[in-house]
């Protein structure tokens, strides 16, 4: 399934809307859902991170906790399972998301979900135009 969204001018940063719902297995319906249109896309981040409200609106229980490192230092955080809806309809289930203090974003696609696409961002006449597709087919060539 494929996703385009076309800034106005060049994109200081890649967000989309997404749903995070509480993890329900395919087949079911999800106990909770939170929607968000301030969902960030960052490829400098290895893992997905979710924010304090959505943690607490979704009444998520970390299944453990870890020590990450962050700007600063170290910080532990609660590691939560969550199903995942991206924008253009797909539905990603049994995802392992750090607890964060977000300031903007309700969530932070990290890497290991953007490696399930293929991923592209273009800048042409001082416009951004980001596009994924999912599953990721490959053959992406410029």
């Amino acid at each position: 399934m494929n996703y385009k969204k076309n800034y106005n001018g060049e994109a200081s940063a890649i967000i989309t809307d997404a749903y995070i719902f509480t993890n329900f297995k395919p087949g079911d319906l999800p106990d909770l859902k939170f929607y968000t249109p301030v969902a960030a896309w960052d490829t400098g981040a290895e893992y997905t991170s979710i924010s304090t409200e959505v943690i607490e609106a979704l009444h998520l229980k970390p299944k453990e906790y870890t020590t990450i490192q962050v700007f600063g230092g170290e910080q532990r955080v609660g590691i939560y399972e969550i199903s995942l809806g991206l924008p253009n309809g797909e539905i990603y289930h049994d995802i392992q998301v750090f607890g964060a203090d977000l300031d903007e974003y309700s969530i932070l696609l990290g890497m290991d979900i953007i490696t399930h696409t293929d991923f592209l961002i273009t800048n042409k006449d001082g416009k951004t135009t980001f596009q994924f597709r999912t599953p990721s087919e490959g053959g992406v060539e410029l």
